[in-house]
């Protein structure tokens, strides 16, 4: 069961993160110490609900052949993706989990919270494709405590390889939009420009020297 779309589009929702200041560009320290030219934080979103809300839109018309497909559906969310669960969630009527707690050596149990079963086929929500190592950590948690996920819902792909390899391990990778075309729309002229050309030229060469 899904309620009625705003239709909102990718281009619009990409403006809108950066309007909001979701998106910036400049020189961002990573906790590893390495500098990038951007910063993408969607785990803002919730100081945003009207923002929030149209992303829950954006993702749902990808998710919705998902929900039609299975019986008994579950989304399952990375931790930093809780709150856009929560909103896709209730824009579909499709019962939420999420990482909670501690992995055990010895158990998994209440490392994942909500109302789930074994077997429970499952989708896992993440806001930025960035790594398959991202992904893979917490669908094998999920594993361990039965739930099966065959297919990954992100809203940003980086476009750093990790749909390629998640793919050729047999995973779904549905996404909204990838970082690549986003710059684009962002460079334009009208009615702002979020990404000016010497800095737009200057992102795409760093993109292309992490294999993007």
């Amino acid at each position: 069961m899904t309620t009625e779309s705003t239709n909102i589009t990718p281009a619009d929702l990409t403006r809108t993160y950066a309007a909001n200041g979701l998106i910036q560009f400049g020189h961002f320290t990573q906790p590893d110490g390495s500098i990038w030219p951007f910063m993408i934080n969607l785990r803002w979103l919730p100081s945003y609900p009207a923002v929030l809300a149209q992303t829950a839109d954006a993702l749902a018309p990808i998710f919705e052949p998902v929900v039609n497909q299975y019986a008994a559906l579950r989304l399952l969310t990375t931790v930093a993706a809780l709150p856009i669960g929560v909103a896709l969630s209730l824009r579909t009527n499709v019962p939420l989990v999420y990482p909670y707690g501690t992995v055990r050596d010895y158990t998994a149990a209440f490392a994942i919270e909500g109302a789930y079963d074994v077997d429970h086929p499952t989708v896992l929500l993440t806001d930025v494709l960035l790594d398959a190592a991202q992904v893979e950590a917490i669908t094998a948690v999920a594993r361990r405590v039965g739930l099966n996920i065959d297919t990954i819902l992100a809203v940003i792909d980086l476009g750093f390889g990790a749909r390629d390899a998640l793919e050729s391990a047999g995973y779904t990778v549905q996404t909204v939009m990838t970082l690549c075309a986003m710059l684009p729309i962002l460079a334009e002229n009208e009615p702002i420009t979020y990404l000016p050309p010497v800095m737009r030229a200057s992102l795409e060469a760093w993109l292309a020297n992490q294999g993007a």
